[in-house]
Formats: structure tokens, C-alpha cells, sequence
């Protein structure tokens, strides 16, 4: 398993922190069920069948009926170089499955990376009284509208703020007085994984990503990580590969479309 895979999926762990959720982790496969009518909530990955075609066959059927809720839900399932069947994709495509835009596995050494430049913006570490802003930053750069979605991913981040030691860090970006800009490092092992990272639209081209970015990985020296990791859009690659981000896998996404 690929560095960024390996962060991806300590991120998802993560999610369990919201109610309701199961945690599935077996030898061939490991599953996150939130019970939630959204793709981005419902995952399959470290994906390692093995067997002929018919128990191969069988066990993603179970596996999606149990993660989807006999397909009422929708759900993710992720292909990485480390992924068997090689042919998984095709299986999935055969069951209504749809190809999503993939992800990019990107990792830097934290220590080869300089530091936010002055003039950015500034950025903020996250605390209690700043939340709300940054969720609402969040919010408006990923274009949240569904109101399950949105109250999600409230009641993730809002039920660990006040841990004595937080899951994860949250930065927040303001220019000219305002907040444009949020990420956020998840710990992952022996690495912390950058992820949240975006911008609101009026505030695009800007630099304040790659500002986000860069404070995220800050945070992850401090704390003694050795690397970061992501997995970076199409649109994004580009500008973590100005940073220092070297690509090393490639992660495929079929999505179901659940029936709410």
C-alpha cells in the first residue's frame, strides 16, 4: 500500500467519530458505513480479493449490500495500485457502478518544504470561537447544499473541538478581513494526511490554497510527522506539484447511486 493510500484510509477511520457509524476491517477489505445518504460518507477500500470469479464476485456483492444498505445508500469504493482484483473496476462497472474523476496519491518530506510566505494571508489554527467560520468556509468552497451533507460534517468537526487532544487541526485563511481559504492534517500513522483544503470562489486564483496547504504541512512538522500526504483532484495536482508534492499513485473511484 502506497503512502497516501495508507493516509486515506487512516482518515477514513476517522469518520467513525460520527454517530452510527460501522467500521468494517478484515483481512481483503476494509469498509466505513455512515448510514447517510451520501457517496462521500460511505466507503470501500484496501481492497484485496483473491479466489475464483464466482467468490470474488460474491463478496463485493456482500460488501456493497451491507456498506449501501441493500442499495439504498450510495457508496465509494477505491481503486489503488495495491487493489485485487486488477479487473475491479470492470466488476463494478458491470454492477451499475459510474467512474468518478480519479484522485491523485501525492507525499512530501515536510522538511523540504519552506514555510507560509508573510505576505499570504494570515492563517489561523482553528479553536472553538473560529469553527463556524471555517465550517461555512468550508461550506462555500465544496458548494455543500444538501442539507444531510452539511449537518454531517457539522456534527463531525463541531463533536471533537473541544477534545483535550483534537483528532485533527483545522487552518483558516483571511485576506483583507476575510475568511477565504481552510485545510485540514489528519494524523496517519507515522505521517499526517492534508485534506479540506479549498478556497471560496470569489477568493480563486489567489494563492490562498496553496497558503492552506503550506500552514497544513507546517502542522505537520511541528508535530513530528516526517511526511504529508493527499490525494489532489485533476484540478488541484498542479498546484500541490509546485509545492513539492510528488505523485506516486493513482486512485480510481466508482460511485453507486443509491435510492435517497
Amino acid at each position: 500500500m502506497t503512502a497516501s493510500e495508507a493516509a486515506l484510509a487512516a482518515a477514513l477511520e476517522l469518520m467513525a467519530r460520527l454517530s452510527g457509524v460501522v467500521l468494517g476491517d478484515e483481512p481483503d477489505i476494509a469498509w466505513l458505513a455512515s448510514g447517510r445518504p451520501m457517496a462521500s460518507l460511505n466507503h470501500v477500500h484496501r481492497i484485496r480479493l483473491a479466489g475464483d470469479d464466482a467468490a470474488v464476485d460474491a463478496r463485493i456483492d456482500a460488501v456493497q449490500a451491507a456498506v449501501s444498505h441493500d442499495g439504498e445508500l450510495p457508496v465509494t469504493w477505491w481503486i489503488g495500485p495495491g487493489t485485487t482484483p486488477v479487473d475491479l473496476g470492470e466488476r463494478l462497472a458491470a454492477r451499475g457502478l459510474e467512474p468518478e474523476e480519479p484522485e491523485f496519491g501525492m507525499v512530501i518530506s515536510v522538511d523540504g518544504v519552506d514555510g507560509v510566505p508573510p505576505a499570504a494571508g494570515d492563517v489561523t489554527l482553528v479553536g472553538p470561537d473560529d469553527l463556524d467560520e471555517w465550517l461555512s468556509v468550508m461550506g462555500r468552497s465544496y458548494g455543500w447544499s444538501d442539507p444531510a451533507a452539511i449537518a454531517a460534517w457539522t456534527e463531525l468537526y463541531r463533536g471533537a473541538i473541544h477534545d483535550a487532544e483534537p483528532p485533527w487541526w483545522h487552518v483558516l485563511v483571511r485576506a483583507g478581513g476575510h475568511a477565504v481559504a481552510c485545510a485540514s492534517l489528519f494524523p496517519a500513522g507515522e505521517q499526517g494526511f492534508v485534506t479540506n483544503v479549498g478556497t471560496v470562489p470569489e477568493a480563486r486564483g489567489g494563492g490562498h490554497g496553496t497558503t492552506a496547504t503550506l500552514a497544513a504541512i507546517a502542522i505537520a512538522r511541528r508535530e513530528g510527522f516526517p511526511l504529508a500526504s493527499l490525494t489532489a483532484s485533476l484540478m488541484g495536482r498542479a498546484m500541490y506539484a509546485r509545492i513539492g508534492f510528488r505523485e506516486e499513485a493513482r486512485l480510481d473511484r466508482f460511485v453507486s447511486a443509491g435510492r435517497r
